[in-house]
């Protein structure tokens, strides 16, 4: 009988005693004692640590027998949890499963099975025939319509996101077949396997092969040595699928497409499965990675145990710590840092005899919070009587040697180890056991993250603690202020797009160098739609890659392996290469990856000092010119860092889709945004004083044909907030613009605009660095039709005419068209992907505007920093182009709140400002107003703010 029932294979640790009652075992201390006890200096506000309990939920199960053969059924020491047995008969029957349940639910167990099935009904089949099951040695071609003379083994192609899960599954699968008795091998084949004789040998004889999807982008090209293993391939596994969203999610879309279609030529039909963290759209999500139907299984079966949530917001630093001072524009309450305050949190917890895990964001941090959690207990020896009682925490994370990394988890399963700190490493399910309590640094960014983290403890029906350290970040903010949201049922979308037709391009050309394309490739079940994929195959035939037409075959004719040049985490295959300046010791490699070019103009032109794993370095160099362009480094130690100023316009806007809400006008489309990262400041690491601003970056300036949508605000809406803020002014800007009539609204469009994309990823899976967005009193003069009316023709020249090399000629051209609209333009914002081609993100916020938008509204009004243009926390962004000027909370929460009203999410609410505001008559076309907006010095400028 199998003794190691893993509720999710080597992933979720023990599914255990299904009955087992987790709220009768005490935790070692619990949130409030945690608060009670907790060292710290001066009071606390009520508000910065507030407590929930979370229930726990009872096993679902079904009768194993009720599901499998009596061969699996009776080897199984725990009955199946329901998600295990709706997901096994929907495999049963032919289905792609897609199983989106909790952390430590088994969803491992699922395909681990489905395995052992097929195994079992391929053994029955070659009983029957009186054939001898095996497994073909490569030398004689089974697919590709040869038709096998033995019966093969199936074959599982299984793929997870991190080689060091990897490892831990290939352990734990082959230890679960062994307990069933079945001759099923499981082997790992990916960047870190021996070349050579040790690949052919997996190749050829093993059953079950894990990779990742960075392998299986150059595997494709040599798949005639994968031809035993993919004519047998019936199984496709997908784990952790969730992660795949964005650029990473886009290019493994298309893998996997390249993937089936080397598999039918090898006469395979595999069924998929993917295994996800709960997300907000499953079904969806993995259709498109796969691009296919899925079943979705989502009600969770399995149990889980009490929890204590402690929503933990650092206290503010003393007056003497807290760098900024007091008064003045740059005067924003601080808190003690979440980098600081959770590594204590780690050592009081393990003091307590509470096994703790500590998720920090990078490698770095987890080193430095082990030494913090040390000189915590040094530093309040008077509360730590007993320096040795719970001090044995180490670092983990994917720097270490892989022995390293396995002794530490092996120390953690077996309790020498008193706590971890972490990176997301131990977040994707390595095998840890059961933790008493985690500690997260900083909000995670996504739901599904947040729960998957704070699953790593409780394993099972136990009862657990975890306890989230805010930052001073939006996200963060908004999280430990609305308790609410962590507990809602809807959580984010995962956003995959395949839309973005340079990372399209690249992949067609892999695809035709593995096989060539022909008809079967253009159509619902090829490649792509024959319009695109024509274009496509034109312009590789024209730069002399591809040959021949879709009728005859198109062959590759270009450098040998394409696959190579593809960067999985950009939308073009030029990358820079990160290097150590000249007579660096090489001990100070930072061991980069390489940057894309959006993140080279961004965050690593010539000076600018970047703090990587703790480390500062300069950039002293950037290469943009060579056939292999590079950023050089060279290590340093100052007292500041940079940040650079990112000026923006959008020109040639086109909607392809709009939509009402209200009054108010959404559009989705796509445009050419002009990108400037033609300036940095350096500021103080202690304090954020600027010490020298408006440094030139020298950098080119990057023009994208990307997505994006646009909000365009009422007239009348308008009218009455210009006339409410006409008196806001801000000295600081140009004279000219300093006490314009239009100035407070306008801050409240920038404001807005800041605070919708910063709380995006509240709803959907996406980075806020892959966003950017411009607030406008002239949307019209940046969409094409204005362009075109300037020319006098229909047509525009749309990314054809080469980018303004400054900013400034780019604005020029934007108040150009403005000055020559016939009519007047309305006022909104842009927001837009930060990628050439579109990642979808845009469209995401698109179709979820107003739950964007009502989260932006409650980060806002919810915010205690008590400024009118905001802080860090709520609507200032450090990447903003206009130094965070003007921005106007009041302003924006109004104009957030017109628009939901006109959602009907809070009807009414300020139709009595419209009507006074507007003459009486609420349309905007009243004169009761004390100014009119559109007269005199109170005409509205073309202003727009990044």
């Amino acid at each position: 009988m199998a003794t190691n029932e893993d509720g999710d294979g080597g992933d979720e640790g023990e599914q255990g005693d299904q009955d087992d009652q987790g709220d009768q075992q005490a935790i070692p201390i619990t949130g409030e004692e945690l608060r009670e006890t907790f060292p710290r200096a001066g009071a606390r506000e009520s508000g910065d640590i507030s407590v929930l309990e979370l229930p726990g939920r009872d096993a679902a199960t079904v009768p194993n027998s009720d599901v499998l053969r009596p061969e699996l059924a009776e080897q199984l020491e725990h009955d199946l949890y329901t998600h295990q047995a709706e997901a096994l008969e929907a495999l049963e029957c032919g289905e792609n499963v897609c199983v989106a349940t909790s952390t430590a639910s088994g969803k491992t167990r699922i395909y681990a099975l489905q395995i052992a099935r097929h195994y079992l009904d391929a053994r029955g089949r070659a009983a029957e025939t009186g054939g001898k099951k095996g497994k073909p040695n490569g030398g004689e071609k089974t697919g590709a319509g040869a038709g096998a003379a033995a019966a093969p083994t199936p074959t599982a192609y299984v793929c997870y996101p991190t080689k060091a899960l990897s490892r831990d599954q290939e352990r734990e699968l082959n230890d679960f077949y062994d307990d069933l008795g079945l001759d099923i091998t499981v082997r790992v084949y990916d960047g870190d396997t021996e070349r050579g004789e040790t690949r052919r040998q997996i190749r050829e004889e093993a059953d079950v092969i894990i990779t990742n999807f960075a392998g299986v982008n150059t595997y494709l090209h040599d798949h005639d040595r994968w031809a035993r293993f993919f004519s047998a391939c019936d199984l496709v596994v997908i784990d952790e699928s969730h992660t795949y969203t964005g650029v990473h999610g886009m290019h493994v879309a298309w893998i996997i497409r390249r993937l089936k279609r080397v598999l039918a030529y090898y006469d395979a039909d595999p069924q998929f499965v993917l295994t996800s963290a709960t997300i907000g759209n499953p079904g969806a999500h993995s259709s498109t990675l796969i691009d296919d139907q899925v079943t979705v299984i989502d009600e969770d079966g399995s149990p889980t145990g009490p929890r204590e949530l402690v929503l933990w917001n650092p206290p503010p630093l003393p007056s003497e710590e807290d760098g900024n001072g007091a008064g003045g524009k740059d005067a924003v309450t601080d808190r003690v840092p979440a980098t600081v305050e959770a590594p204590r949190l780690l050592s009081h917890l393990t003091y307590h005899d509470a096994q703790t895990l500590l998720f920090t964001p990078s490698r770095k941090l987890a080193e430095l919070s082990v030494k913090r959690a040390a000189k915590h207990r040094r530093d309040r020896s008077q509360y730590y009587t007993n320096p040795d009682r719970g001090s044995a925490i180490e670092p983990y994370h994917a720097g270490h040697s892989r022995r390293n990394r396995h002794g530490t988890e092996h120390q953690l399963k077996t309790g020498v180890l008193d706590g971890v700190a972490s990176t997301n490493a131990l977040e994707l399910g390595i095998n840890v056991g059961e933790m008493d309590a985690t500690v997260q640094l900083g909000y995670p960014g996504q739901r599904q993250s947040f729960w998957q983290q704070i699953g790593r403890a409780g394993r099972g029906a136990k009862r657990a603690l975890s306890v989230l350290v805010a930052g001073h970040r939006t996200l963060d903010q908004y999280v430990v202020n609305n308790s609410e949201y962590l507990l809602e049922n809807d959580v984010e979308d995962a956003v995959v797009d395949t839309e973005n037709d340079a990372v399209f391009a690249q992949h067609l050309l892999c695809a035709a160098a593995e096989l060539a394309l022909d008809e079967s490739d253009a159509g619902a079940d090829g490649l792509a739609d024959r319009e695109r994929l024509e274009r496509a195959i034109e312009m590789w035939r024209r730069a002399g890659k591809l040959t021949g037409h879709l009728e005859t075959g198109v062959s590759y004719t270009g450098p040998p392996r394409p696959q190579r040049s593809i960067s999985l985490y950009a939308t073009t295959g030029e990358e820079y290469t990160v290097e150590l300046a000249d007579g660096v010791d090489e001990r100070h490699d930072p061991e980069m990856e390489p940057l894309a070019e959006e993140r080279v103009l961004r965050d690593f032109h010539e000076g600018a000092v970047r703090l990587h794993e703790g480390q500062q370095y300069e950039v002293c160099a950037v290469d943009h010119t060579t056939p292999r362009p590079s950023v050089t480094l060279r290590p340093t130690d100052v007292a500041y860092y940079t940040r650079t100023r990112t000026d923006v316009t959008v020109l040639d806007a086109v909607s392809e889709e709009s939509r009402e809400i209200g009054s108010f006008t959404l559009h989705f489309g796509r445009g050419r945004v002009l990108v400037y990262h033609d300036a940095y400041d350096e500021v103080a690491i202690h304090g954020g004083k600027k010490q020298a601003q408006q440094l030139p970056t020298g950098n080119p300036p990057l023009s994208m044909e990307t997505q994006l949508c646009w909000l365009e605000v009422p007239e009348r809406v308008e009218s009455a907030l210009v006339e409410r803020y006409r008196d806001f002014s801000v000295p600081e800007l140009d004279s000219d613009l300093a006490d314009t009539a239009h100035l407070g609204y306008a801050g409240g469009l920038h404001a807005a605009e800041h605070a919708t994309i910063g709380v995006a990823p509240l709803e959907l899976m996406v980075d806020k660095r892959d966003l950017g967005g411009l607030a406008t009193l002239s949307i019209d003069s940046h969409l094409a039709s204005a362009a075109a009316d300037e020319n006098g023709d229909d047509e525009t020249n749309t990314g054809k005419d080469p980018a303004p090399q400054n900013i400034a000629a780019a604005e020029a051209t934007v108040r150009e068209l403005a000055m020559g609209l016939e009519r007047k333009p309305a006022s909104g914002w842009f927001i837009y992907d930060g990628i050439d081609g579109g990642l979808g993100f845009s469209r995401a916020i698109y179709e979820n505007f107003e739950a964007v938008a009502r989260r932006a509204r409650d980060l806002i009004e919810n915010c205690d920093c008590g400024r009118i243009d905001g802080c860090p926390a709520c609507v200032m962004d450090d990447q903003c182009g206009n130094d965070n000027q003007p921005l106007h909370r009041d302003a924006a929460v109004d104009v957030l709140d017109h628009l939901l009203a006109s959602s009907g999410d809070e009807r009414n609410v300020l139709e009595s400002d419209l009507l006074a505001n507007n003459g009486g008559n609420g349309d905007g076309s009243g004169d009761g107003g004390k100014h009119d907006a559109r007269d005199g010095d109170d005409r509205r400028p073309p202003l727009f703010y990044a």
